[in-house]
């Protein structure tokens, strides 16, 4: 990804995180791109290179990955959120959009739970938010045997430890999904082998249960595999047009007696 901009920031655990920005003159919304496991904000680069009218775009390295820290403590959803606080502590005035790719998914639902009034709606490109579709296998215990793990690249070594905890935080997650107050937008493809599609159900049904059907659409494409942001950044430009056409014209909620 062409850095326009970097700094590295500091979230209210001491962790240090690094962020890539775009500023346009004219923005009205400000948009957040949280990558999944392994990867590095270099993933957004066809987003950068494309950018979303009238927006300021801004990358982070989650805490793991590439210059942020650190590499030895287990991660949490809880912990990577907080990152995202970080981010959204230093931007400009305006509203903002999350955008999570695969296990970036989770992690921009929490910031929107955990900083409701800095957040106005939720992309998920190829979600991970069913933890009834995550499956941990022997393979993945050995490799985080200490004297095996240390003899990975941190990449993967850190994308291990995330992918052994992730049903566990998503399970902690679900209940939250109540609260949600945010409109979401699943970006999903129908021939997605790391993620199935049925995330996407998954969540519909959540927020329905919940009363909040309203908050949520979905764009599936049925020929599109996981790597959505750099295979079809076209699509990803539709779900942000989706997301700010909802917010410009929101949705009235139904009540049900």
């Amino acid at each position: 990804m062409q850095a326009y901009a970097s700094e590295t920031l500091t979230d209210r655990s001491g962790r240090k995180v690094r962020c890539y920005e775009l500023l346009q003159s004219n923005a009205v919304w400000n948009i957040v791109f949280i990558h999944g496991t392994p990867a590095s904000a270099a993933v957004f680069g066809e987003q950068f290179r494309q950018p979303f009218p009238r927006a300021n775009l801004f990358a982070l390295d989650r805490p793991g990955f590439g210059p942020s820290g650190p590499g030895r403590r287990r991660p949490s959803l809880d912990e990577q959120a907080d990152a995202v606080g970080a981010v959204l502590s230093t931007i400009p005035p305006g509203r903002t959009i999350l955008v999570g790719h695969s296990y970036g998914g989770p992690v921009a639902l929490l910031a929107a739970l955990k900083f409701t009034n800095q957040v106005s709606g939720v992309v998920l490109i190829g979600g991970s938010v069913d933890p009834g579709q995550e499956h941990i296998y022997t393979i993945q215990y050995i490799a985080d045997w200490p004297l095996v793990s240390w003899l990975l690249p941190r990449p993967l070594r850190q994308c291990n430890r995330e992918l052994l905890t992730l049903r566990g935080d998503l399970l902690q997650l679900q209940p939250q999904l109540a609260s949600l107050n945010v409109p979401v937008i699943m970006l999903h493809g129908n021939r997605d082998r790391q993620v199935p599609v049925a995330n996407v159900a998954w969540l519909r049904a959540q927020l329905a249960t919940a009363g909040k059907a309203n908050l949520f659409d979905a764009l599936v494409y049925p020929d599109y595999n996981h790597f959505i942001p750099w295979e079809h950044p076209d699509a990803v430009q539709a779900a942000l047009r989706k997301l700010t056409d909802r917010l410009d014209h929101p949705i009235p909620s139904i009540a049900i007696h």
